[in-house]
């Protein structure tokens, strides 16, 4: 047996003054002590260990309880074992799982009508099949042939016998013709009124089949606004508020909202008088497929899901200040190149490219602030916001379309520096693998062949140290998070870059060690082409002993 109960007892050495924002912490040493207490007993644990190899993500929230005790709580995403609970575990804010539950009954009815609609479409097919084979369709289709063969040939007829023709073989041969036309519109109509006799028993199949499909589509809805209303969640002020609520009756919560594990820990500690301390969620076994997912290490809480929910749960309380948060107030904009056509700078990690919408700090906004007379500074491309290096802004329009289409048609060349946090599967390698948003976890990106775009990036290993690695890495095309996707990924070179907090690194150095190290393009106006070296503000030897 894993535990027996829900509140595992341990002492910490030092525990937080603040909880930490579940969409931009860093894990306290606290819950990763946690964590490792969790992973020295799964160790043992023959049953519930292989369960979790398969790919679960755990939550640990690190509580005081009423009589001044401190310990953990453990959750998990989804299903275990196919179940929403299991011993050692909170338990579901509301489980929709349990044998007598209207959600099962619910889904009974809603897989059997989907049954009768397959059943259904497997006549629907027959029947239009047979439509083809009906023996009046058949025999009216064949007339129309004969007499549509007949007219031709008599029509050839009257061609060859036009230029001999008198005035009044010319009015019976255009009588023939208006005839013989007529009488083709008469058989094609009886075609079509046979093919619609033969029709009607689709018709009536296909008006069953939509009506069966409209009515499981509202049970299905009806089924799922029941649910959100029974998910109630709880804050710290005493308010209670269903999935409907917080997402708001206009807006249909997503599939697998309050299932997530930080939901789970926070409306198990406010239900029972424990006081949350600290909380992380870390990935555990194989990676998802499509997505980039480490053992062992941690994630932000997912924003689709859980960032309305954990908003209104979190309403009232002091969150940690992210650590990594920009300062840009103590950062400096390296301009490294400038003209009439175009501005050349260096970007520091940590500063947005473009304004967001919680943030208007960026690069954007301080290139406006200096280039006031300009006509409209543009932004080319973007880097991460934390990725730092040379970034090219074009100062007019036309500046802007000329550098556009450079980008557009990948001949500008332009070279990174990154240090991972292990080493890559290989020495040097092309790795081609397709990108997409995962609209389920934004800013996060996918591998899809189904949706995602072509990438494609180059990287070499230049030196390793300590088990991590420097490398330099030419991406050959530019989707968003490219390189930390193509490094990152078991299907890559299954390294993640120092510091990416998104992709999987356990490191909590002050960064992402990535650098837009060199960029090679033709100047706008002289066509004359250009080079720009920034050299990375760290190397390995740095990184290494700082960590």
């Amino acid at each position: 047996m894993f535990f027996t109960t829900v509140f595992h007892k341990k002492q910490f050495a030092n525990l937080p003054e603040k909880l930490g924002d579940p969409f931009s912490y860093l894990p306290s040493d606290a819950v990763l002590d946690a964590f490792k207490d969790f992973l020295s007993i799964l160790d043992s644990d023959d049953v519930l260990k292989p369960e979790l190899q398969k790919g679960k993500m755990i939550g640990v929230l690190v509580v005081k309880n009423m009589a001044g005790e401190t310990g953990y709580l453990l959750s998990f995403s989804g299903q275990l074992f196919g179940k929403n609970e299991y011993p050692g575990f909170v338990p579901p804010v509301f489980d929709i799982l349990t044998p007598d539950s209207y959600y099962k009954c619910g889904e009974l009815e809603i897989s059997a009508m989907g049954r009768e609609i397959k059943d259904l479409e497997s006549v629907l097919r027959l029947e239009a099949a047979m439509v083809n084979e009906n023996a009046i369709v058949k025999e009216c289709e064949s007339r129309l042939a004969e007499y549509q063969e007949f007219a031709k040939q008599q029509k050839s007829l009257r061609d060859s016998m036009r230029s001999s023709a008198t005035p009044e073989d010319i009015r019976r041969m255009n009588n023939e013709s208006s005839t013989q036309k007529n009488q083709i519109k008469r058989l094609k109509q009886e075609v079509e009124a046979a093919k619609m006799a033969a029709n009607i028993p689709v018709d009536r199949l296909k008006k069953q089949i939509e009506d069966l499909k409209s009515e499981r589509e509202k049970k299905s809805r009806d089924l799922q606004r029941r649910i959100f209303r029974d998910f109630r969640f709880h804050n710290t002020k005493g308010d209670e508020k269903t999935l409907l609520d917080i997402f708001s009756d206009e807006v249909m919560p997503p599939s697998g909202a309050g299932e997530c594990a930080a939901p789970r820990l926070l409306e198990y500690a406010y239900r029972n008088d424990f006081q949350p301390i600290s909380m992380a969620e870390f990935w555990i076994g194989k990676s998802p497929s499509g997505r980039v997912r480490h053992s062992g290490t941690y994630y932000h809480a997912c924003r689709s899901k859980c960032l309305p929910i954990m908003n209104f749960m979190l309403d009232g309380v002091e969150l940690e200040t992210n650590k990594l948060d920009f300062d840009y107030e103590n950062e400096e904009i390296k301009t490294l190149y400038r003209d009439d056509d175009i501005l050349v700078i260096s970007k520091p990690s940590g500063l947005l490219s473009v304004r967001g919408k919680e943030c208007q700090t960026s690069v954007e906004t301080w290139v406006e602030g200096i280039c006031r007379d300009y006509s409209g500074p543009k932004i080319v491309h973007r880097l991460d916001q934390d990725t730092s290096g040379i970034m090219v802004i074009a100062l007019n329009l036309n500046a802007y379309h000329n550098l556009q289409k450079q980008f557009e048609t990948h001949s500008i060349q332009k070279k990174y520096v990154a240090v991972t946090e292990k080493i890559p599967s290989a020495k040097e390698q092309t790795i081609i693998l397709p990108l997409a948003p995962d609209v389920t976890n934004r800013p996060m990106q996918m591998i899809s062949k189904e949706f995602g775009l072509y990438a494609e990036t180059y990287y070499k290993v230049v030196d390793e140290k300590d088990g991590k690695a420097l490398i330099d890495v030419y991406p050959r095309t530019g989707r968003t998070h490219q390189i930390r996707m193509h490094l990152s990924s078991e299907e890559g070179a299954n390294a993640p870059i120092l510091g990416d907090r998104l992709y999987g690194s356990k490191s909590m150095v002050c960064r992402l060690m990535l650098h837009a190290e060199k960029i090679t393009f033709v100047h706008p106006s002289t066509n004359k082409e250009m080079t720009f070296i920034d050299k990375a503000p760290f190397d390995l030897d740095t990184v290494v002993n700082d960590n």
